[in-house]
């Protein structure tokens, strides 16, 4: 007896963590679900309520409309239009989900307490059906269903109990109880089952979500998971955003054959899952190349250490004799409420930087609030400050909306988030330092900035055939008379 007793214990241990497993992994099914049930159930309430009132005039001696009844026809009439919403909205869950569920069923059962106590010399008889449906109707927590039917049950004691004789009342209550301790028996069982096919098909939809590679999300996952994280997320909450690309990955599989680019893959995906928090999103996006989604990350720093981390390890494998493999990696961290079509184009704009740069690089910048540009834009490379850089080019405000940046990476990110609204870019080009001269290679390689005119500005003569190796549409020294640049701008830009 004590061994059938804890086995039983420990079997009823095991599936309460399934239901509360269930709930953790499940909350947006679960929320769906009850919103499909209670389209459902409006449905038939609407027809059974019909039929039962025709039924009841006929059959049931001195049958009377109650308040109840007339409670119910509103209250269908009202969720017949909020379950078209919902019908259209599939997104709803949550909070949002579960109060327009609990509204329902709360005057609903109103609806049946008020006809109930309509009778005060019959027993009741709806508030017990409705106890014992509710938890076939509604997925909820066990310990939820007690607190909710326990209202229902100490509103509907006491109200009989001013209303109804102390006879009705007792046998009520009796009713009612039996009820309570019927539908928790039910909760019990059909969450038991629930929990079980619930967790089931959630591995099932794992599964298939899962690239069988490399052990990370699918492309369509990946994309379904990071839409899914940005609906939710709150205006200042700031996400990054990484492409990886192995280098050379034809080559690779020239080399050492297929199932060795396969054992490669595979590796990149194991160490993704290991330097990465179990909480960022990670997917293959085709091919041979990875994103990696980053929620609630705003330090670029942290991105950049965690990039090249992942280079550092990826160095040490090795496949038979052959190594090292490389990867070339563009990060963004967004601070500007992007979607993310444009957080994956401009976080590729940044590995095209890395792979310009020479491969296994890894180049990373921080994309701002979108600034509204109310002319077009002019993007301007300078050593001066923001604020001189302005003065500088203060003729060309009247038609531009001036960009200032100092360097090379926060140009090309200016060029990457504004590319449609930028019709001209300035770069001063130092021949000692270099500054400015990626920039122009990068904006000239990159085919979707090509067609941007680059005014590149040098100190000395010898810097002149650097910027037009560079790809310099036009090349003025800093002496240049304002007039000329002015003209000059004007003539590339076309504005």
């Amino acid at each position: 007896m004590i061994s059938l007793l804890w086995n039983y214990i420990k079997i009823n241990n095991a599936e309460l963590r399934e239901i509360k497993e269930y709930f953790d992994k499940c909350s947006d099914e679960i929320d769906k679900s009850n919103l499909f049930m209670l389209r459902r159930v409006c449905m038939y309430t609407s027809l059974v309520f019909l039929g039962m009132m025709a039924l009841s005039y006929i059959i049931v001696p001195g049958f009377r409309i109650t308040p109840g009844h007339i409670v119910i026809i509103p209250v269908l009439g009202i969720y017949l239009v909020i379950n078209s919403y919902t019908r259209r909205k599939s997104n709803i869950t949550g909070i949002k989900a579960k109060v327009i569920c609990l509204v329902y069923y709360t005057l609903m059962c109103a609806a049946f307490i008020i006809m109930d106590l309509a009778y005060s010399e019959r027993p009741v008889l709806w508030v017990p059906l409705a106890l014992m449906v509710f938890p076939v109707l509604y997925i909820d927590r066990l310990i939820l269903y007690g607190v909710e039917e326990t209202i229902a049950v100490c509103v509907y004691g006491f109200i009989s109990y001013q209303e109804k004789g102390y006879v009705y009342f007792i046998w009520d209550m009796y009713m009612v109880i039996a009820a309570y301790v019927i539908s928790m028996i039910i909760g019990r069982i059909i969450l038991g089952v629930r929990s079980k096919e619930g967790l089931a098909l959630e591995e099932v939809r794992r599964f298939s979500q899962v690239d069988k590679l490399t052990n990370v999300l699918n492309k369509g996952a990946l994309i379904a998971e990071i839409e899914s994280y940005l609906k939710r997320r709150s205006d200042d909450s700031y996400c990054a955003m990484c492409i990886f690309d192995v280098d050379d990955f034809k080559q690779v599989n020239d080399g050492i054959g297929h199932t060795g680019g396969d054992a490669l893959l595979e590796h990149i995906g194991e160490l993704l899952l290991k330097n990465f928090r179990p909480t960022d999103i990670i997917g293959r996006f085709g091919g041979d190349e990875f994103v990696v989604f980053m929620p609630n990350m705003k330090e670029l720093s942290l991105v950049e250490f965690r990039c090249r981390s992942l280079q550092m390890m990826l160095e040490s494998y090795r496949i038979e004799d052959n190594g090292p493999f490389t990867l070339s990696i563009g990060a963004i961290v967004d601070k500007g409420d992007h979607c993310w079509e444009d957080m994956l184009r401009m976080a590729d704009d940044a590995l095209y930087k890395s792979k310009m740069s020479g491969k296994n690089r890894c180049s990373a910048w921080v994309v701002r609030k979108d600034i509204k540009l109310t002319k077009p834009g002019l993007v301007f490379l300078t050593t001066l400050d923001e604020e001189n850089a302005q003065v500088l080019l203060a003729e060309e405000s009247d038609r531009f909306d001036i960009l200032a940046c100092n360097d090379n990476d926060e140009a090309i990110g200016y060029v990457s988030q504004y590319h449609n609204e930028i019709k001209m870019v300035v770069i001063e080009l130092n021949n000692e330092s270099l500054m400015g001269s990626l920039a122009i290679r990068y904006i000239k390689e990159r085919e979707i900035f090509s067609s941007i005119p680059v005014l590149a500005v040098v100190d000395t003569d010898e810097a002149i055939p650097l910027a037009e190796e560079l790809g310099a549409d036009r090349v003025l020294k800093t002496e240049t008379p304002n007039e000329l640049f002015a003209i000059t701008i004007k003539e590339l830009s076309g504005v």
